[in-house]
C-alpha cells in the first residue's frame, strides 16, 4: 500500500525504494505507526464511501483523486514529506536506490577530500544562494 501511495505522490518513487526508507523510519519512530495506521484507515473508508471498493483496488486516477482530498491531512502531508525525503535522501537511509533521486537532479552525490589533500583540492567554482538559485562565482 505504502508503495502504491508514494509512487501516486512521485512516479519513480517505488524504482527508488522510497517505501523502505519509510518503513525503516516507521520502526524508529511508533508516532509514525500511528499517524499512518490512521491515515490509511481514513483513506480505506474515503474510498469505500466515494468509490464503493477497499483502497487497494482504487486505479490510479480514483486514487490520486483520493488523495487530493485529503492532501491537508497530517497522514498526507507526512507521506508526502516522507516520500520526498526517501527519493533525495542518502541512500545509507534506506531510500534513494542507487542515487536514483540525485541522478535525476543531476548531483553525484558527497565527496570525500582527506585533510591532507585540502590545499590540492580545487573547489567548484559554482555556489547557491539561500534560496536555491545557482550562481556563477564573479571573476
Amino acid at each position: 500500500m505504502i508503495q502504491m501511495l508514494t509512487e501516486t505522490i512521485f512516479p519513480g518513487a517505488c524504482e527508488a525504494k522510497v517505501y523502505e526508507f519509510i518503513l525503516r523510519d516507521m520502526k524508529s519512530n511508533p508516532f509514525f505507526v500511528k499517524i499512518y495506521h490512521k491515515g490509511l484507515h481514513q483513506l480505506n473508508e474515503g474510498a469505500e464511501h466515494i468509490y464503493h471498493t477497499k483502497l487497494l483496488q482504487l486505479n490510479g486516477n480514483q486514487l490520486t483523486d483520493l488523495l487530493k482530498m485529503y492532501e491537508n491531512s497530517e497522514f498526507f502531508q507526512l507521506l508526502r514529506d516522507h516520500t520526498l525525503e526517501g527519493m533525495f535522501s542518502d541512500p545509507i537511509y534506506g531510500g534513494n536506490y542507487e542515487a536514483l533521486g540525485w541522478r535525476m537532479l543531476g548531483y553525484a552525490g558527497p565527496t570525500f577530500h582527506p585533510p591532507e589533500t585540502l590545499n590540492e583540492v580545487q573547489l567548484p567554482t559554482v555556489y547557491y544562494s539561500l534560496e536555491g538559485i545557482a550562481y556563477e562565482e564573479e571573476t
